[in-house]
């Protein structure tokens, strides 16, 4: 997926699962997890986590707690978040609807060589997005 998807994308999904991952395991996670420990265990840059965080905090998809026990717990249950809304909170509403190539012009009328095969699978990505759940993907075989 990450040939379709920014970084911002898959290291915000990849963030999202990884608190839910602890969620699940430590069932009623007591401590909320830090920016720090997440981008540590997921081996991914600090101050660029930080800023996709605070974008799913703004899309309400994980809540942010202040203070000395502070950090970050998912703000709903797994299976009402659905990998769309995580992917639409950081690359915006857009995100599948441009020309693959990035033609700005290319559009049903003026189709570039690729638009008729890119649209079909354009609309399979965004039923993926849409059908998968965290909780589904947390059930399969999920590893950090």
């Amino acid at each position: 997926m990450s040939a379709l998807l920014s970084k911002t994308a898959e290291y915000g999904i990849r963030a999202v699962l990884y608190i839910a991952l602890k969620q699940v395991q430590k069932k009623n996670l007591k401590r909320c997890l830090t920016t720090r420990d997440i981008a540590k265990d997921l081996k991914v840059p600090y101050h660029f986590l930080a800023k996709v965080i605070q974008k799913l905090v703004k899309a309400e998809i994980i809540h942010s707690k202040r203070g000395r026990d502070g950090g970050f717990i998912l703000k709903k249950a797994p299976e009402k978040i659905k990998l769309f809304d995580i992917v639409v909170a950081l690359e915006g509403e857009d995100l599948l609807k441009g020309c693959v190539l990035g033609l700005p012009n290319c559009s049903d009328k003026k189709p570039c060589p690729v638009h008729e095969y890119w649209k079909n699978i354009r609309e399979e990505i965004k039923q993926m997005l849409s059908e998968k759940t965290l909780k589904e993907l947390l059930n399969g075989e999920f590893k950090i």
